[in-house]
């Protein structure tokens, strides 16, 4: 994503009711977890 993509993302979740502390977590969690490890648990 693009900082811009970021950015619009961001204000949609807050105009959504998003609280800046859950948006954290979500970045956080998505920058954190290899999509790859989904991938496994839901193969087997």
């Amino acid at each position: 994503m693009t900082g811009k993509e970021i950015v619009n993302l961001i204000r949609q979740l807050r105009a959504d009711g998003m609280s800046d502390s859950k948006i954290l977590d979500l970045i956080e969690y998505i920058e954190t977890h290899d999509p790859k490890e989904h991938d496994e648990c839901s193969s087997k």
